[in-house]
């Protein structure tokens, strides 16, 4: 018999946990009927009770756009591109830091018919090639102050790709002006495109086991199910805002928005629900407290580093948190002790709720809730979220396990990825047969059927909500001169939650320096992968008689 864990039918059937793991087969399904509609459907699907409230506002110059700007300028945007000749399934890459122009970019991408990729502005120009050439990318959005490196990617690619430039200061020449754009379209333009719902409307990159990105392609079907799984009375955090209640949530937008976690739980589903979006284009403390004192803000949605800074910053009080209600936090487990020491900070026990998720399957699988009796358990990751099933195997063997065992868990459901762009090779190891996706992570479930991760299948290591390979940094420290054998691994890290950590085997008589190394990666990488756990110079790497690095014995050693 195979081992599933589903989700449930009523709230009150979730109480029972334990009766419906022993019995599974004699309960009802939890599923929730996924409308058949596009992305931007989804999103205005509430504009006439929303169109004159806040959508987005600009943390750093207060420039803010209602709802009912924000779908103007998105279709005045989506006529933009339909006149510059963009093709259904074009790829428009948006290399933007958080703002509110983000969302029309996306939406208005979305609503021409077009594919987006969201690029990480802070990678490396060799990085953002890659990226836009795997994706195929036709055009660019970005900032003046990213145009002078997007202008040296193109020219080390050979490619002549228009630039749409977000106006912060004075355009480069030969930029296209954003704003232009929007004044000069209409916005009541209506397109007659032939998609379906299994059309790939975002490319978002997730690292891989082999040490190179992947393209995760998720469809105008993954993205719905997922807002509507996340809306599901059980186990939404947000209000939703209406024109008959004058309440509208305070979400401010921290997290990168080229993350899933970002664009999917920030962005859509906080437009989804009508919230009031604080957009911070670079996270620093000073500013976000300041977003706390002046905005006052109702959800908060955080990784671990955040959470921390919030428990030993002098300057957050508790009047910060007066309107909190929920804390989302995710990437790693919260600990009982630092859930206490918040509430102990803010006065109250405001709600912290942990949830488990990946790119491949649109942001979230798991969440914790307080609809449920017991629904919120400290270092889990909560009960599956609506239409979505989990088992557990032994690893790598068709074995499935039950209640209390640790084995790796895989996932099913309506927002599991359409698959990796390009990359036959990886979907094949990505899937089963019967097409569950592997995590690549361990745990297990509980007799109440809540999820804990125990550790990772994958060699991936987790710097904040980054994942870093660790053989992406070994090549390229391979590369050095003064190196002849290489292995990384995650250390723990008090901020970082894990940080890479590099074992050099140094050449013969080489007099290279720990800090040479470690500025010698700082110099090519983007700031996650650095090696802020070290460099220790070894005698030999630990390997198997095939030659596989034994990690474990490395991380001993730290």
């Amino acid at each position: 018999m195979i081992n599933l864990i589903r989700n449930f039918t009523k709230c009150k059937t979730l109480i029972q946990r334990s009766s419906f793991i022993l019995k599974q087969k004699l309960h009802s399904l939890r599923t929730i009927e996924i409308p058949n509609m596009y992305v931007e459907e989804c999103i205005w699907k509430n504009l006439d009770k929303l169109y004159d409230k806040t959508a987005l506002v600009s943390a750093e110059t207060n420039r803010s756009y209602t709802y009912l700007e924000l779908y103007n300028k998105s279709n005045s945007l989506a006529f933009f591109l339909h006149k510059l000749g963009t093709n259904k399934d074009d790829t428009v890459a948006i290399i933007l830091p958080n703002m509110p122009e983000y969302a029309i970019t996306l939406l208005g991408t979305i609503t021409a018919g077009l594919r987006v990729t969201a690029i990480n502005p802070l990678i490396p120009p060799g990085e953002i090639s890659k990226q836009i050439i795997l994706t195929d990318t036709k055009l660019i959005f970005t900032t003046r102050k990213l145009d002078h490196v997007l202008r040296q990617t193109l020219k080390m690619s050979k490619l002549q790709i228009p630039i749409v430039t977000v106006k912060t200061q004075l355009l480069p020449n030969g930029a296209i002006n954003f704003d232009d754009i929007l004044e000069k379209q209409s916005p009541n333009f209506r397109f007659n495109l032939q998609r379906n719902m299994n059309d790939t409307v975002l490319i978002l990159f997730s690292s891989g086991t082999t040490g190179y990105p992947k393209a995760v392609e998720l469809t105008h079907k993954n993205i719905v199910s997922c807002l509507h799984q996340m809306s599901s009375k059980e186990f939404d955090t947000l209000c939703e805002a209406n024109g008959f209640i004058i309440y509208q949530d305070v979400l401010p937008v921290v997290l990168p928005l080229f993350h899933v976690y970002g664009i999917m739980y920030k962005l859509l589903h906080g437009l989804l629900k009508g919230c009031k979006l604080i957009t911070v284009q670079k996270f620093t403390t000073t500013m976000f407290i300041n977003v706390l004192e002046n905005y006052l803000p109702t959800v908060i949605c955080l990784v671990p580093p955040i959470f921390h800074m919030l428990l030993n910053n002098n300057r957050v009080k508790e009047s910060h948190f007066m309107k909190v209600r929920n804390i989302m936090t995710g990437a790693a487990p919260l600990g009982a002790s630092h859930i206490e020491a918040l509430w102990e900070k803010v006065g109250r026990e405001v709600n912290i709720v942990q949830a488990y998720g990946l790119t491949e399957c649109t942001s979230l699988s798991h969440i914790q809730t307080t609809c449920i009796k017991n629904g919120l358990k400290p270092g889990g990751i909560g009960l599956l979220i609506p239409s979505t099933e989990a088992k557990i195997r032994l690893q790598g063997i068709e074995k499935e396990l039950s209640a209390n065992q640790i084995g790796e868990i895989l996932l099913r459901g309506p927002q599991i990825m359409k698959g990796y762009y390009k990359n036959e090779n990886a979907n094949k190891e990505a899937f089963t047969d019967d097409k569950w996706l592997i995590t690549g992570d361990l745990g297990y479930y509980d007799d109440d059927g809540h999820f804990f991760i125990t550790g990772r299948l994958k060699e991936l290591i987790k710097v904040k909500s980054f994942q870093v390979a660790p053989a992406e940094l070994e090549d390229l420290i391979r590369d050095h001169p003064d190196v002849d054998d290489i292995a990384v691994v995650g250390v723990p890290h008090s901020i970082l939650g894990e940080a890479p950590k590099a074992f050099v085997v140094r050449k013969r008589d080489s007099n290279v320096t720990p800090r040479s190394i470690e500025n010698y990666v700082k110099e090519r990488v983007v700031n996650y992968k650095q090696l802020v756990g070290g460099v220790s110079f070894i005698d030999s790497i630990p390997r198997s008689p095939s030659g596989k690095i034994l990690r474990n014995q490395l991380k001993e050693m730290s």
